[in-house]
């Protein structure tokens, strides 16, 4: 991921409505509504941890090591992470939100790599960027069971590039993945195109048109589902992605028949629609902002936009995530890196910016449990 800026003057003035002022927690009680976890990796450890704060409290609960970014089910009841298969290949570890019951999901396949991957249909299946290192022409997405790792479908055929499934839908029939732009290349940190395809094979269909690129950023946050599984936010530029800071949110139609800019440009690395279906949440760097990435909001037509927090104490604001209420977002706040952050959280109507952790690291999977 790209660095960003470190600015020690204090903003002046923004064009996008009020800005809050508070530049730590604004009280001592968690104003947390729900419980959160989050997936912790300390410099220079080899295993990350998954932990779990409780609605109103600020005690860090221990959840399991994990080899990546713990990703938590739709229903809020297991996480899946990357793991090694007993013969050395990469595949899938399950295991329960408190940290019991895990299981290295069986490869039904003697040659394929099916490392990590994303929920899909509900939860009932992963779909997996997967290949068989001996054929180049076998990679793509794969699909399969979680009770028992069978039923395994091939979704796409990724050609001379790969294949990265990034989001299921809200009721779980498609799958948002990201395919690098330029021919041959097979980095995830290129610039990215989003297509979308059923979630069981069919109606692949490619987002972003042309000459417009996205990119994955962090725990994927650049995209997101309408609550309803019909639209598409993303965050995109003309052009590579990360060769500009002239980005905007893009509205696209599932089924590929439009693709609307909303909202400002600026340096913009995600776009998070709001579970009731009301709110964008992005962060964004301008000159307004002193070069910090900071929160803010607007509603899906570009209506209404307002910044949340204010790089006054010299932090940048990253990662927005949802309550399921749509009351609060979880963010990552830091001073120059980040993965050197820690999680806070935030009201809707921009008060109560608290700090919930106090070990500047890595953090990735942010997430609120029901």
């Amino acid at each position: 991921m790209k660095r960003v800026a470190v600015m020690t003057s204090l903003i002046a003035a923004t064009t996008f409505g009020v800005v809050t002022t508070a530049s730590g927690t604004t009280g001592t009680v968690s104003p947390l509504g729900h419980a959160v976890v989050f997936t912790r990796f300390l410099q220079g450890a080899d295993l990350g941890e998954v932990y779990r704060v409780d609605a109103g409290g600020t005690v860090e609960h221990p959840i399991h090591p994990v080899y990546d970014a713990a990703v938590l089910s739709p229903d809020g009841t297991r996480f899946l992470d990357f793991a090694p298969s007993p013969d050395g290949r990469g595949t899938t570890g399950l295991f329960n939100v408190d940290g019991s019951g895990y299981r290295v999901l069986p490869i039904p396949d003697p040659a394929l790599e099916l490392p990590g991957g994303q929920w899909s249909t509900g939860g009932a299946r992963i779909a997996t960027e997967g290949w068989n290192p001996a054929d180049p022409t076998s990679v793509g997405i794969y699909s399969r069971r979680t009770s028992d790792g069978g039923g395994l479908i091939r979704l796409t055929d990724a050609g001379t590039r790969n294949d990265y499934p990034a989001k299921s839908s809200p009721e779980g029939s498609k799958l948002l993945f990201f395919r690098p732009d330029a021919r041959n290349e097979t980095s995830d940190s290129a610039a990215q195109d989003l297509y979308v395809v059923g979630a069981r094979g069919g109606g692949l269909t490619r987002l972003t048109p042309p000459g417009t690129t996205t990119a994955v950023v962090f725990s994927y946050d650049s995209i997101s589902w309408s609550p309803n599984g019909t639209r598409v936010a993303v965050a995109a530029a003309k052009g590579p992605f990360w060769n500009t800071t002239s980005r905007s949110v893009y509205i696209a139609n599932a089924g590929g028949s439009s693709f609307t800019r909303i909202g400002p440009r600026g340096d913009i690395w995600d776009a998070m629609w709001s579970p009731n279906g009301r709110w964008i949440a992005f962060t964004m760097a301008t000159r307004a902002t002193g070069g910090l990435h900071e929160l803010f909001l607007m509603h899906p037509n570009g209506a209404g936009v307002r910044q949340l927090t204010s790089g006054a104490d010299g932090r940048f604001s990253l990662q927005p995530t949802w309550s399921p209420d749509s009351d609060q977002l979880l963010l990552i706040r830091g001073t120059d890196d980040p993965n050197v952050t820690d999680v806070w959280s935030i009201n809707v109507d921009g008060s109560h910016l608290f700090r919930l952790t106090h070990t500047p690291s890595g953090y990735r999977a942010l997430a609120w449990l029901p």
